[in-house]
């Protein structure tokens, strides 16, 4: 089983690292590929990195984690970037024994995700990474998929206090994001929301 890991990492942070490295282990994944997002669906492109920009920081930052690999390829598919054109593509490209890694907060809007049970259906699993205490969208996620919740898959992960929204901001003020992003990554990310419109979602 492979796992894929998608999101706009707009920039990405620690908290996406340390995600992602225990995804494998706690999952025993073969491997998992990060795919930064070109035309994130329900995101506004007015803080939005450019893909390359993004992609790169990406690249840097899960440089030194085993089993992880970035990926591109939604720059070569219709946009919006849906999720299920994604999968379509790993499952024709890669194989079906896939594992879609979200968000807690994802399961807040699962009915909004295009086509979201044909995209269930394509899945071994939803891997879910905790955000919240209690899971808050716990039952509305069984409300919503009802025989698919059986897919759902709550990882035992630390909840990690850690947003993009809040890095762009203090970035756009000067502030140090020092332990908030990859050191490796850190100036780049700094400069570019210095000069950026940090307005339009997290």
């Amino acid at each position: 089983m492979y796992g894929i890991f998608g999101g706009s990492f707009n920039p990405p942070h620690n908290a996406h690292v340390v995600i992602g490295t225990l995804a494998v282990e706690v999952l025993h994944l073969e491997k998992l590929y990060v795919v930064p997002s070109y035309a994130p669906p329900h995101k506004t492109t007015t803080c939005l990195a450019p893909f390359e920009k993004r992609l790169l920081w990406v690249k840097k930052a899960f440089s030194k984690v085993k089993k992880v690999e970035v990926v591109d390829i939604e720059s070569t598919l219709p946009t919006p970037s849906y999720a299920l054109r994604t999968i379509e593509w790993f499952e024709k490209n890669v194989g079906k024994e896939i594992c879609f890694l979200v968000g807690e907060d994802a399961l807040s809007y699962l009915e909004k995700w295009y086509r979201y049970r044909e995209l269930l259906g394509k899945v071994r699993s939803i891997a879910v990474y905790p955000r919240y205490c209690n899971k808050p969208f716990e039952e509305h996620a069984r409300s919503v998929l009802k025989d698919l919740y059986s897919k759902i898959v709550w990882l035992d992960l630390p909840i990690i206090q850690l947003s993009a929204t809040r890095i762009r901001e203090r970035a756009k003020k000067g502030l140090p994001i020092n332990g908030m992003v990859p050191e490796s990554i850190e100036e780049s990310v700094l400069t570019y929301y210095k000069g950026a419109s940090v307005n339009g979602g997290p």
